[in-house]
């Protein structure tokens, strides 16, 4: 083995003076360096415990020397939260039911004679989802068959809009939190903020639930749930801007908040209500020397081929599973392996390869024969698309934040953890007007006083109580929305305290019995 490579590499690094000029012609002063770097790099790559990825920046390295970076596009389907299916009047309310296929329309299943007709309530849903998102809206989109063969597809295609999306050419902002020791020294700088570019969204329906049978380890049969089967998504197509396993998982996280806050998803990854695909490719680097004889490192563009890792349902797959790939690929011998279809297997925390991938070709699209063009202006209740986005958009996540730092005095911190509930928004502002109605609202140090405490309670002793009782996982967020608190009692508590009618002590009493109570 060890003299194959050698002869391999000999053989490598003679012939590539040769043509350095008619394939890398600006590599030229660099052809031994070059050679040497990606080259050698490929077969000593071999040795996986050589290698090393850099979660937070995606750099490959080999030995201490950076020789591949990770180059990474994501694709977000996020179940729409609307009462009824794409194209039935299935609920798509009712998942995760005790009896699986309780909630199956004759559509769903393939069943000759039922046409499609599209939900009014999805089309507007999806486009205040493409509003937040920045993206350019096209009143005009159309809806076409996208074939392929899964147990759970009755129908044998999946009605997408693939070719004529919904909406092309957004933007997301993402703000890095604190992932390591470099980036606490610098605060709010240009370097904390990811901004990554969204290629289309898309409307679609979904497939069924697959579900394994667990009973023995040799079981090869599967059982089949077409509840979910219909239910409307859009599907988010990012551009490749990401380059690392924490900015991958920090775009996904950003979007499901997002989502959550404008009420179009409720963003449960653990439920399968908004799932992630990774695009995941490694890209040689070089190191060039600029005018200032500075060694920078460079890539090459389209050297490698990418993976596609499907359905990845938290953060911790998504970090897990990018890091895994990008160090699986620089072991490989070449970078030209070959599209591959791949799934994260959680137990042994590695990739798993499921299929090749397919080419659009072999998806045969073709146009929804049972779907006129979707016209949005025919479609939503307003004169134009702008006043449709002004009507029913809310308040985006960096204005709430912004507002709430102003006009309640409330810390950066604190101001996130009740925007990213929605829920939490209304009841923080409505408890805390209870309060500040029979104050002097206008002194800015009662005001900041009163907005302090009652956050205090909200974020802290509601909060604990609604984890206890929800029992949820890391990765799934609580929400105050199945409080039996309301907002006007958490105010009225909070009222007390200031006044100093009861201790907190008491009051931390009070709330427990006020949450576990039955209302009559």
């Amino acid at each position: 083995c060890h003299l194959t490579i050698r002869r391999s590499l000999m053989i490598i690094t003679t012939i590539l003076p040769i043509h350095q000029k008619l394939f890398f012609p600006s590599l030229s002063p660099f052809s031994s360096r070059f050679s040497k770097r990606l080259y050698l790099s490929s077969s000593s790559l071999h040795q996986k415990q050589s290698i090393d990825v850099d979660a937070d920046t995606g750099i490959i390295s080999s030995y201490g020397n950076n020789v591949f970076q990770t180059i990474i596009g994501i694709e977000i389907h996020a179940q729409l939260k609307i009462a009824k299916k794409l194209f039935s009047n299935a609920s798509s309310l009712k998942m995760n039911m005790p009896n699986p296929n309780s909630n199956v329309h004759p559509l769903d299943m393939a069943v000759p004679g039922f046409l499609p007709v599209i939900s009014r309530e999805a089309v507007e849903a999806a486009l205040v989802t493409a509003a937040a998102c920045k993206c350019s809206i096209e009143n005009v989109s159309r809806f076409e068959r996208k074939h392929y063969f899964y147990a759970d597809l009755p129908l044998g295609y999946q009605i997408t809009q693939q070719r004529w999306p919904l909406a092309k050419n957004g933007t997301l902002q993402c703000r890095r939190r604190c992932m390591n020791e470099n980036r606490k020294k610098s605060k709010n700088t240009d370097d904390d903020i990811l901004t990554v570019g969204i290629d289309r969204i898309q409307m679609e329906q979904d497939t069924g639930r697959t579900i394994s049978i667990a009973s023995s380890p040799n079981a090869t049969s599967s059982l089949v749930d077409f509840d979910r089967a219909g239910c409307a998504l859009v599907e988010i197509v990012f551009r490749p801007d990401i380059q690392s396993a924490n900015d991958a998982a920090l775009v996904v996280s950003t979007l499901r908040d997002l989502l959550r806050h404008i009420g179009t998803c409720d963003g449960r990854m653990e439920e399968g209500s908004l799932r992630c695909d990774l695009n995941l490719s490694i890209a040689p680097m070089i190191e060039t020397t600029e005018e200032t004889n500075n060694n920078v490192l460079s890539l090459l563009p389209n050297a490698g081929q990418r993976v596609e890792i499907k359905n990845l349902n938290s953060l911790q797959q998504i970090r897990d599973a990018a890091l895994y790939e990008a160090k699986r690929q620089a072991s490989l011998e070449s970078l030209l392996s070959g599209q591959e279809t791949r799934t994260y297997d959680v137990l042994q925390r590695k990739t798993v390869l499921l299929r090749t991938k397919e080419g659009a070709i072999d998806y045969r699209f073709l146009p929804e024969p049972d779907l006129p063009p979707l016209v949005l202006t025919s479609i939503i209740n307003t004169s134009t698309i702008e006043h449709f986005i002004e009507q029913k958009l809310p308040e985006s996540p960096e204005a709430t934040l912004l507002r709430f730092m102003q006009d309640y005095h409330l810390t950066e911190d604190v101001a996130k953890v009740i925007i990213t509930d929605p829920p939490a928004i209304v009841m923080f502002e409505e408890a805390a007007g209870v309060v500040l109605n029979e104050t002097n609202a206008n002194d800015k140090k009662n005001k900041k006083k009163i907005s302090k405490l009652v956050a205090n309670w909200l974020c802290n002793d509601l909060y604990s109580l609604v984890k206890e009782k929800s029992n949820i996982t890391s990765d799934a967020k609580s929400s105050v929305e199945s409080s039996t608190v309301s907002a006007e009692q958490l105010g009225e508590l909070v009222k007390m305290i200031d006044r100093g009618l009861i201790s907190n002590v008491l009051g931390k009493k009070i709330l427990s019995i006020m949450f576990t109570e039955k209302k009559p």
